[in-house]
């Protein structure tokens, strides 16, 4: 990607500051690539920016604009900012939005229409499930499901909206030489493939810190609403949701089991005014009216189903059913109900998880 002058010199300015300093640097300048380029003498005697004056002519003497430009070709990246157009609408908003998006995939305005899904790195089999089952609702309502690229809640995010065939966001921690986790540099590739990987830092930022709660409230940011499924009161779940909660967003949460800590956080927020999610229903209902909510129904065809079939899936819900439970209820014999949940799996609409135990999909 060719960068002309004006973002060339926001990412020289996104290498050596912060946004906020970046945002009291150039209020003072028609122009950003007068910001850049300001000789010290004029940078001390600026108004709110006089501390930083010396530390930023000293770190933009040391980076290299050219060198970043060079990695942004080779990883084929886009570079978006605040003054482009294509720069995402409902960041604009924040109160100190990342001056520079690095891209990977195509950014689209109807990304506008997303949620966050976001939730614990250690989940459970019932936080997955219930990812699952609300993921693949939001896929199929046309809503773009955004998340962290996490290992745990956020992945499951991921890949179940990309099996639906629906669009999802990623956004990264760290700069793109840097994919944490890297487990998930294939799930990057996929995601990028037919939806968008954002970063705001400089390509060789390393994963620290610091980066993920910035990390978080971008999240926030692109979205209508956060949706946090699993997290315990420490996790940067509750993060996300704070800068939600500070931008004006919906926060949604899902219960869980008392005695599990995973069900702490959700539970902290419903305490604390987080609408409880059972259903995709509780979302949908509380979206405006601009969302592609009259879709959500429009469910994908599912197969026909004959007695027998549709008597056995009955039996099964979200959460996991041993084979033995479902057999006893269904009144088969064993031989049969066996073969017909193997029947219904591949359809598609039944799972087996684990020693022998078996849920519906969404």
């Amino acid at each position: 990607m060719m960068l002309n002058d004006t973002q060339k010199a926001w990412v020289g300015l996104n290498m050596t500051l912060a946004p906020r300093q970046i945002y009291s640097l150039v209020q003072n300048f028609s122009s950003v690539g007068q910001a850049w380029s300001a000789p010290l003498q004029t940078l001390e005697k600026l108004p709110g920016f006089e501390r930083w004056a010396k530390a930023f002519a000293k770190r933009r003497s040391s980076v290299s604009v050219l060198s970043e430009c060079h990695r942004i070709d080779r990883l084929g990246l886009q570079v978006v900012t605040l003054e482009d157009e294509n720069y995402p609408q409902a960041l604009r908003a924040l109160s100190h939005p990342p001056p520079v998006l690095y891209a990977k995939g195509q950014i689209q305005a109807n990304d506008a229409a997303a949620i966050a899904v976001v939730g614990t790195r250690r989940s459970t089999g019932y936080g997955r499930r219930v990812t699952v089952q609300l993921c693949g609702g939001l896929s199929r309502a046309g809503i773009t499901v955004v998340s962290g690229l996490a290992l745990g809640i956020d992945t499951v995010a991921h890949q179940t909206t990309l099996d639906a065939g629906g669009r999802t966001v990623a956004v990264l921690g760290s700069g793109f030489a840097h994919i944490y986790p890297p487990e998930n540099r294939t799930l990057l590739k996929r995601i990028a493939q037919s939806g968008t990987v954002f970063s705001e830092f400089p390509i060789q930022t390393k994963p620290a810190r610091w980066t993920f709660p910035r990390r978080n409230r971008v999240i926030s940011g692109l979205c209508r609403g956060v949706l946090v499924v699993e997290g315990t009161q420490k996790s940067g779940s509750l993060i996300t949701a704070k800068a939600a909660l500070e931008q004006g967003r919906d926060v949604f949460a899902v219960p869980g089991p008392i005695t599990h800590p995973n069900s702490k956080g959700c539970h902290y927020l419903l305490k604390h005014g987080a609408k409880l999610v059972e259903t995709l229903d509780d979302i949908l209902e509380e979206l405006p009216s601009g969302f592609p909510k009259a879709q959500a129904h429009k469910t994908v065809k599912r197969p026909v189903l004959n007695e027998t079939k549709a008597a056995l899936l009955k039996q099964l819900s979200f959460e996991p059913s041993h084979i033995n439970t479902v057999i006893e209820a269904s009144g088969m014999r064993a031989a049969q109900a066996s073969a017909v949940l193997v029947e219904l799996e591949m359809m598609g609409l039944v799972s087996e998880t684990e020693n022998k135990h078996y849920v519906k999909r969404p």
